[in-house]
């Protein structure tokens, strides 16, 4: 075998190694799990100007609903029946179904019946239900009413004069004062 072919082997070995690399990390960037949740990092009040509906309720009962496909429980939804005790924002009915997914996976919420909480929701409550998730900001109630405002993000620091620049300035006499 002549040493010209042997080296193209190898070159050719080495760039298959490398694309197949590379195919890899390509697959590994964008093939992820299907049902993960992720929600985006905000504070409650982004979440109360994203919400249609923020209100207090107390869970009267809770019931599942079978998706589209009795197969896969991934689109099955946890009904919530609420008593909506007091509105802050949209108009929701004073008994509403709060819907949710089935799995935290799937960013569904878990409530405890004869528990209140804040409900941040979802949706056009004509129909009697909105929908809520992990990432809305539903929380208990007893964390207190909704923030309706994210907090100023700037950082800047307006300088206050030290002592010795305070005292340097009445010392100096002004030009303008010269006359």
């Amino acid at each position: 075998m002549s040493p010209f072919r042997t080296t193209r082997k190898r070159r050719f070995g080495r760039v298959l190694a490398v694309v197949l690399a590379a195919l890899v990390m390509l697959v590994g960037v964008f093939v992820t799990s299907a049902s993960a949740c992720s929600c985006f990092p905000d504070g409650e009040g982004s979440r109360y100007a994203r919400a249609d509906h923020v209100f207090t309720g107390l869970v009267l009962g809770k019931e599942t609903l079978t998706g589209t496909d009795p197969d896969n429980t991934q689109d099955d939804v946890i009904r919530y029946r609420v008593l909506r005790l007091q509105t802050y924002k949209g108009q929701p009915p004073i008994l509403v179904n709060v819907d949710t997914s089935i799995s935290g996976a799937t960013c569904g919420i878990s409530l405890n019946v004869w528990e209140t909480y804040l409900v941040f929701a979802s949706g056009d409550a004509s129909d009697r239900v909105v929908e809520t998730g992990l990432c809305s900001g539903t929380r208990p109630a007893s964390q207190g009413p909704p923030i309706t405002e994210e907090p100023p993000t700037t950082t800047t620091v307006v300088p206050t004069p030290t002592t010795a620049a305070v005292a340097l300035a009445a010392s100096t006499p002004s030009p303008c004062a010269a006359a």
